[in-house]
């Protein structure tokens, strides 16, 4: 059979649900603000009222949210609310310990540095990795704008 363009967009038409993709979408915005509120409450927490200095503040918000995620995932409550909230709780820095944390687990059996030590940033690596680089071209393209030319 000669699968031609009207066959693949009989395909994507009959996927497409407006209502489900709104519904998703309506979902993903709340629990992603419901994860930004909760940072936001955690640095209003060691700020305010534990009178950290700002910058360690934030340090500190970080590391709470990203042990966190990693705690509710190593319960398989991350992976359930995951389910529900779709990219809310995947694009936040919550996400990036699910998947350090999710990596980790699935090779625990071969043991501490085998298993959890080579595998914990399995997924998680490649994120760095583009991250890193991507860092680096913007840098270079601001250093050329600002200096040189």
């Amino acid at each position: 059979m000669e699968k031609t363009r009207k066959y693949y967009q009989d395909l994507i038409v009959a996927e497409r649900d407006y209502k489900v993709m709104l519904k998703n979408f309506l979902l993903a915005f709340c629990f992603g603000g419901i994860v930004a509120i909760i940072g936001q409450l955690f640095y209003d927490l060691y700020y305010h009222i534990l009178h950290v200095s700002e910058q360690d503040s934030f340090t500190f918000m970080t590391l709470t949210m990203v042990f966190l995620a990693g705690s509710l995932t190593a319960l398989g409550i991350y992976d359930n609310l995951g389910q529900i909230a779709k990219c809310g709780l995947a694009i936040p820095i919550t996400g990036f310990a699910n998947a350090a944390v999710c990596s980790a687990m699935e090779y625990h059996k071969e043991g501490i540095i085998l298993g959890i030590g080579a595998n914990a940033l399995k997924l998680a690596g490649s994120v760095i990795v583009l991250g890193t680089t991507s860092a680096l071209v913007v840098a270079s393209i601001r250093y050329i704008f600002e200096v040189v030319l």
